[in-house]
Formats: structure tokens, sequence, C-alpha cells
């Protein structure tokens, strides 16, 4: 769970493991849905800077050359501003959503979201809006947004209110009745029963079935487990959401004390699913594989060099995939035969810091939550955030600010298995 805990270094280089349990922010300090954020989330760039993407010097892998641009900004502000997550629309637009609340548990759970027209340059003025990081296009083009809480309405169903942003707006529009997920194999457990919430979360990518209809990957704790569950739900119009399998389970033989939870799926060229999820702060990846379009699923596995919050997947032209994550640190992972099992690394949070040496980030300085996502063929984009006082608020008078920030990744050269 996103609030539990983070990776920082101590003095000796050693990693450890810090619990943190930040108090809710207060109503007040949130902007109203719907309203502008404050006058320091419209802060973008210097006068008459104008942003473009300069990428600088390309990276060589096996069989391949990735080449980053500098970062650019995508919001700025002193309030909490982190978790971001990256959507592509039908239109080809995109949408950011990002955190802007205290990482504890919350019966209302609001963030800013910012748009791009323009593959990523420049992003509108944030607006409030509700969390949520798994986004399906509808049919219409039309974007539904799932939301990341859900709340007990009898009959065995968890429901939730939904946000819909329309083919081509930029806005989100928050529907209070409609969506809902039946089917559970057991009864859940509240994360925090003095708030009325039920147990599991929408958490990661919507992939198409083949048959028609949706996967999405559910997390959370079924009553009398100690440790998370993974769950894949199914769903033909993207409102009514019904349990199809469990991906992995509090039993799982992985390490981590979490259990399988964030998560990020997509289909691999060859047809099948693929599933990459979180055990734990610092540790491995699992992985799982389905070839029966996510009704089962292959024994978790552990990743051999990727770890280890909130992973996020892009599938490239001829099926290459690219990985994101990280903590401690941010990286991107490629695979070139897009089977899933080969990864090669680079460092995004040392290019940051080489690019924007006066925003330099250290691990302690980033939730490690990112998104990757594909623009076209050869390009994508990756979102990642800067909080320089970590999990606590900016100080009074502070001159520090929590940021956003986005890389394009351009692709130079065709990996020899796909071309």
């Amino acid at each position: 769970m996103r609030w539990a805990r983070i990776v920082t270094l101590g003095a000796a280089g050693v990693l450890a493991t810090v619990v943190f349990r930040p108090e809710p922010a207060r109503a007040a300090d949130r902007p109203a849905p719907g309203k502008p954020a404050s006058t320091d989330a419209a802060v973008r760039y210097s006068a008459g800077e104008t942003p473009s993407w300069k990428h600088q010097k390309p990276i060589a892998l096996k069989g391949l050359e990735v080449s980053l641009s500098s970062p650019l900004l995508v919001a700025r502000d002193k309030g909490y501003l982190w978790f971001p997550s990256l959507t592509r629309l039908s239109s080809g637009h995109l949408i950011s959503v990002m955190s802007n609340y205290a990482d504890a548990h919350t019966n209302s759970s609001t963030a800013l979201a910012s748009w791009s027209s323009d593959r990523g340059l420049t992003w509108t003025r944030p607006t409030a809006a509700f969390y949520g990081d798994s986004g399906l296009s509808l049919p219409s083009g039309d974007l539904v947004l799932l939301p990341y809480y859900l709340y007990p309405r009898g009959e065995g169903k968890l429901a939730a209110p939904y946000q819909v942003c329309h083919a081509r707006e930029r806005k989100l529009e928050r529907i209070q009745e409609g969506l809902s997920v039946s089917g559970w194999p057991r009864p859940d457990r509240s994360f925090a029963p003095e708030l009325g919430l039920a147990g599991f979360v929408f958490n990661g990518q919507v992939v198409p079935l083949k048959e028609g209809g949706y996967l999405a990957t559910l997390y959370g704790y079924f009553k009398g487990a100690a440790r998370y569950n993974l769950v894949a739900a199914e769903s033909r119009d993207g409102l009514q959401w019904k349990i199809r399998s469990l991906i992995a389970d509090e039993n799982c033989k992985l390490k981590g004390s979490e259990g399988p939870c964030e998560s990020a799926t997509c289909r691999l060229k060859d047809g099948r699913l693929m599933c990459i999820f979180r055990l734990a702060s610092a540790v491995p990846y699992g992985q799982c594989f389905s070839s029966d379009d996510g009704k089962t699923w292959t024994e978790p596995q552990a990743m051999a060099n990727a770890f280890s919050v909130q992973p996020s997947l892009a599938v490239m032209k001829d099926g290459m995939l690219i990985l994101s994550g990280g903590r401690p640190g941010i990286f991107l992972w490629f695979n070139a035969d897009g089977l899933g099992k080969d990864w090669q690394r680079i460092d995004l949070m040392a290019h940051h810091n080489a690019c924007r040496p006066e925003e330099a980030i250290t691990a302690a300085q980033t939730s490690a939550y990112t998104e990757v996502v594909s623009l076209d063929d050869t390009q994508s984009l990756c979102i990642y955030d800067r909080i320089p006082n970590g999990w606590s608020p900016i100080p009074a008078g502070s001159k520090e600010t929590n940021s956003v920030w986005v890389v394009a990744v351009k692709l130079l050269t065709p990996p020899p298995a796909i071309r």
C-alpha cells in the first residue's frame, strides 16, 4: 500500500525501511473538485523559455540505442503533489492525475489533473479532481478513469463513483453511481473501517480482452489474510466488473512483507498476458503470465533485476517492452524480444540529476511512482515526481516545491529480434 513505507539511505549507505503514517490532509487545504489549483501549481518556465525535447547522447544497450530527453515540468506546487499517473486518450491528448493529499487513508482521495495536447511538451494549469490510476477507452473515445477506493454496497458488491473525460475535452466529470465489482471469492477486510472503505482498490493498467471488454487489476485484503492479494476483474462496458481470477495471493512463495499488490499488465506479442507486481519496497517485482486471457496465471516468479513499487508497462512496435519503476531510485527497463524475461536497465534518476542539477533527486526525494506510455512506434513518455521534503509537508517559508516531470524516450535502433 502506497502509504506504508519508504526506503531511505542511512549514514552508512545501508538501505533502511522507515514507516510513515502522516495525518490526512485537511479538507480546507484541498481545492474543491472542478476548481483551479493554487497559483503555485501554475508555475512553468522562465519568461521567454520555450519548452522542447532536448535529447541527450544516445545510450547503447545490447542491440538497441535509446535517447532520453531532458526532463520537462508537468506541475509544481507547495502542497502535496506526487504518485503521478499518465494516460493517452483516443484523441492523442495526454492526461496526468497527481495525488495532492498526505499518504494516508481517506474517504476523499483528491488529486490534480493536467492535460497535454502536444505529446507532453506543455501542460494545462492543473485542475482539482479525484485520484485514480487505471483508465480505459470506450468505443466512443471517452476515457473512464476507475476510482482508487471502493465501498461496500451489499449483495457482495463493492462500488464507487468514477470519472469520465469525454473525447477531446479537458475536464473530468464525476459520475456518482454506476461502477461496481462483484463475484468476490471471499469477503474483504476494510483498509479503514472508521472511514467505511472496502478492502480492495483499483490499481494498474487496463487491457482489452480478446473476446471484447476489459481486464483490470485490484489488490487488497481478504478477511483473515496477512498479506495483500492481487486479483483480475473483467467487464464488458468498463463499469460493471466481475472478478475473473486470482493472479497471486498472500500465500505466494515470493518474499515481500506486503504481498502481491501494485501491478502493471500488458499483452505480449505472442498473445499472452503478463502481469508484473510489487511485493514490498526494495525487493524484486513478481511476475506472472496468462495464456487464456487472464482466467488462470502461472506461478509467480521473482524478476532478476527489476524492483520494487508501482510498475508500469508500455508495448512498442512489434512487441518490444518498456518497464518503469524503482525504489530506491527511478529506472527504465527494456525487453527487446517482447517476451518479458531479459531486461536491460537505464537509471532515470541519474539522468534527471545530470540534466536538472538545480533540482536533483535523491532516493528519499521521490515516491518512485512512475508511468510510461507509448506515443508512436518509436517514442514513449515517462512521468515521475520530485518530493524534496520526502513524505513530510514542505515547511512554511521554504523555497522548495514538489514537482512532477516527464522524459521523452526515443528508440533509435530496433532490436535485432524484432527487425
